[in-house]
């Protein structure tokens, strides 16, 4: 069918409207704006009808009601919206019904979508293309996208009869929302959809983000400033605009944000590049830090299967100091990365100067030991000699210090404070700004808090309440693991999170002007190696041993061991035997006198000058001597 212009379509239609024709006309006018100009050079008084006017809501036509009404019109009309209702609807029979139906008056239909459909009606009726239709010249498209119902986005249309009054009216390109199941539309369910329907050069599957999700991102595409394990942060990589290393390296591996959440952790395992890897590490360390620990427990087990565990961890969460402290146990050389890695138990580990060359050895050895769970006779066999010689009497007591101090300091007891942990103590200190001035004491015997409280007692200022979880920690062996025992010193990075407490809170009266200064200092200190080590003695006593057999109460009939000392009506063991009769322990025990449960640190901690150097006291200096190579136990290598 030949396309025509304006004059030449306004002829035909002339002709039509002057011959006695009671059909209709079909005017194909894909082109809106060329079927204005040809309205306005007919000059027509023409009434204007919709087929919208018949459609009640969200409902299709009532064709009864529309034949009615064309067969009374007040005068000749225009028709508008048939084509776009068979367009939708697929409604043929429509317009086979009115093309050979006879009016009263003239009745002209504009029909836009389907051009074919008319023009294959022409070429099988030759009288009807040559009385009946014409084609105006010009294209046109229509474009609906119906959405539905759970998508909350604003339409054109609410409904398909406001749909075709639209489309009547010349709009090509529409949005609606029906539950009519028209045709030839882009139907959009989803918000994910509707993303793609808005940016189609967005190429991420569908399944990377929950529905949930995808609504979100919809209405608000902002990714900035939220955690690593957030949801945004791993659609940044939608824009790649995820500025870390290594969570690119994560959302490269990942198709979908779960995965996406399980390889912030694991994808640090399949990085061979050493150089990388320790970029890879630290960005990484930073990135998941307070994250959820949904995949934690399965990424240690996985590490664990590697044979350089500890350079797969962090000293983030417990579940991985636990992990770096089981991974060294039974070990005598354990790798430099487990110093970086754990930086808590580098300080820990760290040398302290006790002022005297064999106590700064046995701690710095009883340590190590401590930590890997290792047999090491030559040191069990020094501390039987030191039984005997019990260096602790170089250092003054406890209560001799303390009359030395500040009376109007705070007083601190942290129960079970041995002093294996001055050099720890010091660094924790200094990182959270305060001064400590050390000085090492030693309890009184045997090591009991029953025997150890006076200073506390007869403290003349002001006091803290008594912090007794240091002590609890060590007599409580449920907390890790099941059958009641302590076979791995894990409760060490416990030990670290008091001891840590203790000092913030410390801090805190410090700059709250509460106090000047805070003495902390403890009961009596405790021993791993005794519950390691530990067997019964050859001694039989008429009295059962207490504390793990640590101690046992003196009775005439007794012979005095060689390795105990007299106190306080107790023979008090030195080395790490015990009497018979006493309750077991699993995790460390207390009530003898070696060094680790006599020797406690007296510290008088305060603000620092930040203007000054933090001074240090003339018994903290290096003054003695000190052993380089302990070839016992060697301890950090490369």
């Amino acid at each position: 069918m030949k396309s025509l212009n304006i004059s030449e379509a306004a002829k035909q239609i002339d002709t039509y409207l002057r011959r006695e024709n009671s059909h209709p006309y079909f005017i194909i006018c894909d082109d809106v704006k060329k079927f204005d100009e040809l309205k306005k050079s007919l000059q027509l008084g023409f009434e204007d009808i919709y087929i919208s006017k018949f459609c009640s809501g969200d409902c299709l036509a009532d064709t009864d009601l529309l034949i009615e009404k064309l067969n009374a019109p007040e005068r000749n009309a225009f028709f508008f919206g048939l084509g776009e209702y068979i367009y939708f609807t697929g409604q043929e029979n429509i317009l086979y019904a009115l093309q050979d139906r006879s009016f009263n008056s003239k009745i002209i239909f504009v029909c836009r979508g389907i051009t074919k459909l008319l023009e294959n009606l022409a070429v099988k009726d030759c009288k009807f293309a040559a009385n009946n239709i014409c084609r105006i010249e010009g294209v046109g498209k229509i474009s609906v996208v119906k959405y539905g119902s759970d998508i909350e986005i604003p339409t054109d249309a609410q409904n398909f009869s406001e749909l075709l009054e639209l489309a009547a009216q010349g709009n090509s390109s529409m949005t609606v929302r029906t539950n009519l199941p028209i045709v030839n539309v882009k139907e959009i369910n989803t918000y994910f959809e509707e993303i793609k329907n808005r940016d189609s050069y967005f190429s991420v599957p569908p399944d990377a983000l929950s529905e949930e999700q995808w609504q979100e991102y919809f209405f608000d595409e902002n990714c900035d400033g939220y955690s690593s394990e957030h949801w945004r942060s791993y659609a940044a990589g939608f824009k790649n605009k995820i500025s870390n290393e290594y969570l690119q390296f994560v959302f490269a591996q990942s198709s979908n944000y779960e995965e996406y959440r399980k390889n912030l952790l694991f994808a640090l395992l399949n990085v061979d590049d050493e150089k990388l890897f320790e970029k890879y590490y630290l960005q990484r360390k930073s990135a998941i830090n307070g994250i959820s620990a949904q995949y934690l427990s399965e990424y240690i087990t996985a590490a664990e299967k590697v044979s350089d565990t500890i350079k797969y961890l962090t000293d983030n969460t417990s579940e991985e100091r636990r992990a770096m402290i089981k991974a060294v146990q039974g070990k005598e050389k354990i790798p430099i990365i487990f110093e970086k890695n754990y930086s808590a138990m580098k300080d820990y580990l760290t040398e302290y100067d006790f002022g005297n060359r064999e106590v700064t050895e046995y701690f710095r050895r009883y340590k190590k030991i401590k930590l890997c769970n290792i047999d090491d006779e030559d040191f069990k066999n020094h501390v039987q000699e030191i039984a005997l010689t019990r260096p602790y009497n170089n250092f003054n007591t406890r209560q001799t210090i303390l009359d030395g101090l500040d009376k109007n300091a705070k007083l601190y007891w942290l129960d079970a404070l041995g002093a294996e942990f001055s050099g720890y103590i010091k660094i924790r200190a200094e990182q959270m700004g305060l001064s400590a001035k050390i000085e090492i004491g030693r309890a009184d015997l045997p090591t009991l808090t029953s025997m150890n409280k006076d200073f506390f007692d007869n403290w003349s200022g002001d006091r803290f309440v008594k912090n007794p979880k240091l002590d609890e920690l060590k007599h409580s062996p449920e907390k890790f693991v099941e059958d009641g025992k302590c076979s791995e010193p894990i409760y060490i990075d416990e030990e670290f999170n008091i001891i840590d407490k203790a000092i913030d809170d410390i801090k805190k009266s410090l700059a709250n002007k509460q106090t000047d200064k805070v003495i902390l200092t403890s009961d009596h200190g405790a021993s791993r190696l005794a519950v390691m080590y530990g067997r019964e003695n050859k001694y039989r006593m008429n009295s059962s041993g207490e504390h793990s057999g640590r101690c046992c109460p003196i009775n005439d009939i007794d012979d005095k061991p060689t390795c105990a000392s007299e106190e306080h009506g107790y023979w008090v063991l030195a080395n790490y035997d015990r009497f018979a009769g006493g309750r077991l322990s699993s995790v460390e025990v207390h009530g003898g006198a070696t060094l680790e449960e006599i020797l406690v640190p007296i510290i008088e901690l305060s603000l620092s000058n930040v203007s000054e150097d933090i001074s240090i006291a003339e018994d903290e200096k290096n003054t003695a001597p000190l052993q380089e190579d302990d070839t016992s136990f060697d301890f950090f290598h490369d």
